[in-house]
């Protein structure tokens, strides 16, 4: 069970640490941060998938895994969508793969995932890589969005709920670890934790980040959207710049003319008729 906690712990230590590290993109913001941030991060996820194909020791791979899975989710989920003020770049890809929309997604390769677990088509390592991206993903689903679509009144019910569940659910991990005979076996029930912590740590009460509207999500996400729709408006009039130039505009149609009360409409013209 030690192992176990002791990577739990240790993903939570690095979530503290990496927030310090993400508070100059939009908090206090350092131009062209993101510059060095991506490439850096990028460098050290690749280092670790790589140790993970070619470790030999399984426990040794395990760990790589879990600290890959961490960092990939940090340069695809978080780094590469997130917008800064002012730089170079401004922002690597507008797909951000945090929105609810990208749950079909998450859902999907949630099922890949069993599948491939139940056939062994791959090495446990990288099962345990995807289960603990795919975990952070679907806990940054939730995170990313409560606060713009779940009721304020209702949100420390549903902090109740969740906290509950995932109390149980760390006391059945904790149970598995303990009773887990490999070290291979320890490590994933850690990196299990490591989620279940944070979310239990977030629904706690009284002041559970989770029990009402996020504070930095009001403050920062609102000019993010602004900007969205400024891109989209763009977008829009250079569509109808598009289909003016190509004659496919659609013309529009002449309003109709209002009818006095009780006068006839004039008749069809006859076919033929001049």
């Amino acid at each position: 069970m030690l192992r176990a906690l002791a990577t739990g712990f240790a993903g939570i230590l690095y979530f503290v640490v990496s927030l310090l590290l993400f508070i100059p993109f939009r908090m206090k913001p350092i131009a062209n941060y993101n510059l060095c941030m991506l490439p850096l991060l990028s460098a050290i996820a690749l280092a670790l998938f790589y140790k993970v194909c070619t470790v030999t020791e399984e426990n040794r791979a395990y760990q790589y895994a879990y600290a890959c899975a961490i960092l990939m989710w940090q340069v695809l989920g978080e780094i590469a969508s997130v917008r800064v003020p002012e730089g170079m770049i401004l922002q690597f890809s507008g797909m951000n793969i945090k929105i609810l929309d990208a749950y079909i997604y998450v859902a999907a390769l949630w099922i890949l995932l069993h599948i491939l677990w139940r056939t062994k088509a791959i090495a446990n390592r990288f099962l345990f890589l995807m289960l603990i991206f795919l975990s952070i993903w679907s806990f940054e689903l939730y995170m990313d969005n409560y606060s713009s679509r779940i009721a304020v009144d209702a949100m420390p019910n549903i902090a109740n709920i969740i906290l509950v569940v995932f109390l149980v659910i760390t006391i059945v991990i904790l149970y598995v670890a303990n009773k887990a005979t490999t070290v291979e076996k320890k490590t994933a029930m850690g990196g299990l934790l490591y989620i279940t912590l944070c979310i239990v740590i977030m629904t706690l009460p009284p002041k559970g980040q989770w029990r009402k509207p996020q504070a930095f999500y009001l403050k920062y996400e609102k000019p993010a959207i602004e900007i969205e729709i400024k891109n989209l408006q763009e977008e829009l009039e250079n569509i109808k710049k598009l289909q003016e130039q190509m004659g496919i505009a659609k013309k529009e149609e002449a309003p109709a003319v209002p009818q006095q009360k009780g006068q006839t409409p004039p008749a069809p013209a006859e076919q033929g008729k001049q």
